[in-house]
Formats: structure tokens, sequence, C-alpha cells
């Protein structure tokens, strides 16, 4: 999913979502509290559910990969557990507000509360997916729908009201569907021919991107100062590895223009063991060809030479092996 740029900072999309889904679940269950005396205190912990799913979420990249956490410790900033996260991190926040409230007010009450907020977050976190990432499918469809009921049951008395409720929803979502899609597009120069460029790899050789031409080509801008790029290098690495008896070539572009030296840039690519092709934007001419104002920005080339997706900020080896696929 691509992150949101504000001028030279980019936002992590992926966790504002995650952060406003369980934002919506506190609200859900303040909703379904009401006229409850425990009200404050049950929203407390749904409260405190979100912030430990958000943590469990991204710490349980060490669980996964523990070396490149070790290595790259900011990779916990920038990255996380991905999907597997996600389900741990359900999980767990879900098993700390089932108990929380167990003991005060017993097991099927709790099973209530932490079933609202949990599918409060679910419906919320499926819903955005569907608007904002081009690769939702049938799962994310489903999900957002299984959630949109299980709510629809939970805070309603009647099987009736339940279902009206339910009717509702769904109308108010396709409606918004509706009219986000029609609204909101993908960067102006996706769908469009990737500019065609001429510059020199680490050893001097000149390398044209349109010799990639007939493979998918993943584009990768970055520069060694930025702590983002660092911490992405070692998904880079993974991911050129993985791909290098497929159709698919990962071409590295420094921002050599904002280094120090391009000396600087071929001891930092030995120092990290990096083997993907590195090439040296000297004059900045490619990046104002890109509109490349924030780093590491993230494009993937079809076969035919069109720009098809664009990612800002930090792309891990899941994403970038998810946005390779053969475009249909």
């Amino acid at each position: 999913m691509a992150n949101l740029q504000i001028g030279t900072f980019v936002l992590n999309i992926e966790l504002l979502i995650y952060f406003i889904a369980g934002i919506a679940g506190v609200l859900i269950v303040r909703y379904r509290d009401r006229n409850h005396a425990e009200r404050e205190r049950r929203a407390g912990r749904a409260w405190n559910a979100v912030f430990l799913w958000i943590i469990v979420w991204k710490a349980s990249l060490m669980l996964f990969d523990f070396q490149g956490v070790i290595r790259h410790p900011l990779s916990l900033v920038f990255f996380s557990g991905g999907l597997r996260g996600v389900w741990l991190a359900s999980i767990i926040s879900l098993a700390y507000l089932f108990l929380r409230n167990y003991r005060p007010d017993g097991s099927r009450e709790a099973l209530k509360v932490a079933g609202t907020w949990g599918a409060g977050m679910a419906a919320v976190s499926f819903l955005a997916l569907i608007l904002l990432d081009d690769s939702s499918g049938t799962v994310h469809y489903v999900g957002f729908a299984m959630a949109v009921v299980l709510l629809a049951i939970l805070l309603q008395s009647t099987s009736k009201i339940a279902s009206q409720s339910l009717g509702i929803l769904l109308l108010v979502a396709m409606l918004g569907f509706t009219i986000f899609d029609g609204t909101v597009g993908q960067s102006a120069r996706v769908d469009q021919a990737a500019p065609d460029f001429e510059l020199r790899d680490l050893d001097g050789n000149t390398v044209r991107l349109s010799d990639y031409r007939g493979k998918t080509v993943v584009l990768n801008f970055w520069a060694t100062w930025c702590r983002v790029c660092q911490a992405e290098m070692p998904h880079l690495e993974r991911f050129y590895r993985d791909q290098q008896d497929r159709n698919v070539v990962l071409l590295s572009v420094n921002a050599t223009s904002q280094e120090r030296s391009d000396e600087l840039v071929g001891k930092y690519a030995n120092q990290e063991g990096l083997s993907f092709p590195i090439v040296l934007d000297e004059s900045g001419e490619v990046l104002r060809d890109y509109a490349v104002t924030a780093y590491p920005t993230t494009y993937i080339i079809d076969p035919s030479g069109t720009l098809r997706n664009q990612y800002l900020g930090a792309t891990s080896y899941e994403t970038l092996m998810k946005a390779a696929r053969p475009i249909r």
C-alpha cells in the first residue's frame, strides 16, 4: 500500500489506518455501553487494546526477522510483522480485552465487549484496504461483510433491528466507495510511459532503463544518508536474490547529486553487501523526471515500460514480492 507524502515527510498509511480503526473500535464500544455504569472503564480498556495491538504488530517483526532487526534496529520504526503480525496482534489484544472484562462482568459480557471492539476495528480496516489498496480482493470484501454482520448483531437487541442496521451500513459503504473511487486517483505518472534514462553504475558501465524492456522493473530511489533507506536495504537485497532467476529486475538509483561523493555510495554498497544494480544520478535529472522529493521512493514498471505503482517510504520484502507479480 502506497504511503502518503506531505512535502518531504512520508506518512505510513497502513499504521494510520490501523490506529484509526482501533479508535473506531473504542468509539463503538462506548456507543454500545452508552447506558452502562462501566462505560468509561470499558472504553479505557479498549484504548489499551489499541496501543497493545500497535506495539505487538510492530514488535512482531523481531519474531519473523530477528537478525534483520538486530542489524538494523530502525526496522522496527519503518516495518512491521506484516500479515502474520496482524494476526498475532489481534489475538493478543482480543485476549487482553476479554481477560480484563472477564472478572468484573463475566465471560458472556467480556466476549461481547471484545467482539464489539474487534469487529469495529476489522470493519474499518477492511473498508480502508478496499478503498486504498489496488490489490484488495475477495478476502477483504468477505472480511468486511463478516465484521459488519457481527457488529449489527452485537449492537442491537433484536434480529430485526440488526438486519435493518446491516442494510443501512452496507448502503453507506457502497455509497462511500462510489464517491471515493470517483474522486481519488493514482499518482499522475501512473499508467504513463516510464521516462527513459542513461546512467553509469558503480563500475562505470552505462545502464539504460530501456535495456530492461520486456521485464518487470522495480525502480528504487535512495540516498546513503537516508535512515529509512538504510532500514529498507536488507529487504531490497533479499528481494533481489530471490528474483534473480525470474523476469524481474531491481534497479536502484542513488541520489548522487545529494551525496558528498560517488565514492561514498560504492563504499556503502560494499559495507552492506549489496549485490543488486546501483546507478548514479549525478545531475539529479532522473530524480526530477520521476518527481522524487522523498526517500526512499519505489516505482513498479511493467514489461511494456509503463509505470504501474508508486510506493513512498520504506517498502518491505513482502510488499515488493506482491508488487512484482505479473500485472494482468
